[in-house]
């Protein structure tokens, strides 16, 4: 089946699922600001650019996706702008009826003295933790709502 998959952002994790979608078959929309990108294209994968913050564009790149991948990245300067960029990416989602898969980090998650599982509360003590921690609620609170399907994947590093 060649199922749509998009992927917003080509920094380092959004090239690895392209790679891994791609080596499973699928057709792969890759999606940056720039339309830029630095891998070699082929017949199953297109390149697009927008501001993933416009609901408008989102819906459009994502209009017949599967499943669609929030792996966007900002420099440490710049991470106020992901609760916007995130909106605009689950308004894309359920617009197309997609399952959105987000690869976040451990930052919600605060000091933590014991084993990491995803029951853990989050005790963000960090600007950047409680922007990490504010993005993870509004994706499951629009999941909780049947807004949309998703999925949050946190790593240590990427």
């Amino acid at each position: 089946m060649n199922e749509l998959h998009v992927v917003f952002g080509t920094g380092p994790l959004g090239l690895a699922v392209m790679r891994e979608l791609r080596r499973r078959g699928k057709h792969v929309r890759m999606i940056n600001r720039s339309s830029q990108v630095r891998f070699e294209k082929d017949s199953q994968t297109e390149v697009g650019g927008i501001d993933a913050a416009d609901a408008s564009r989102t819906r459009e790149v994502c209009e017949g996706a599967a499943v669609v991948y929030h792996c966007v990245g900002r420099p440490y300067p710049r991470w106020t702008e992901f609760p916007s960029i995130a909106a605009g990416i689950i308004e894309g989602t359920a617009s197309a009826g997609a399952k959105l898969v987000y690869a976040d980090n451990l930052y919600a998650y605060g000091a933590v003295d014991r084993p990491m599982t995803e029951d853990l509360p989050s005790n963000a003590i960090t600007k950047k933790g409680r922007i990490r921690a504010g993005i993870a609620q509004s994706l499951m609170s629009a999941h909780n709502a049947g807004k949309v399907r998703v999925a949050i994947g946190r790593g240590s590093d990427f």
